[in-house]
């Protein structure tokens, strides 16, 4: 197997969500695992200094003077949640059009699948 070949198969319309998955699941467990790691000390902290407790906002990321210490979920967070769909939606399907991917043939209802492809349906599972 040569760079080409591997090229061929990594680059075909069907496996880019795989290939990106590749890259993106380490990234968001390394991130997960860090922010997991910021909490725990922060609660350390918190709980060697009781006073300190009463008045830290409890996040790890610094809080300035002059942010609000409470924002409500309406309407704020609601129109954030709103664009990012649309912008999911959007790139889905922009990616649906640009990419070729092989789609399965028509279903025959007079052919019956093999079942070597797929035995889970004919085990009864």
């Amino acid at each position: 197997m040569d760079w080409h070949q591997l090229w061929e198969v990594v680059s075909a319309p069907d496996n880019i969500p795989i290939v990106a998955l590749i890259f993106l699941v380490p990234f968001y467990a390394w991130l997960g695992l860090r922010q997991g790691l910021a909490n725990d000390r922060l609660i350390k902290q918190l709980e060697a200094d009781p006073q300190l407790a009463k008045t830290h906002h409890r996040k790890t990321q610094p809080w300035k003077p002059g942010w609000v210490k409470e924002v409500h979920a309406w309407p704020y967070l609601l129109r954030m949640e709103f664009l990012a769909s649309i912008i999911v939606t959007v790139i889905l399907i922009v990616w649906s059009i640009t990419l070729d991917a092989p789609l399965e043939e028509l279903s025959n209802p007079n052919l019956t699948m093999n079942p070597a492809k797929a035995p889970c349906y004919f085990l009864g599972l």
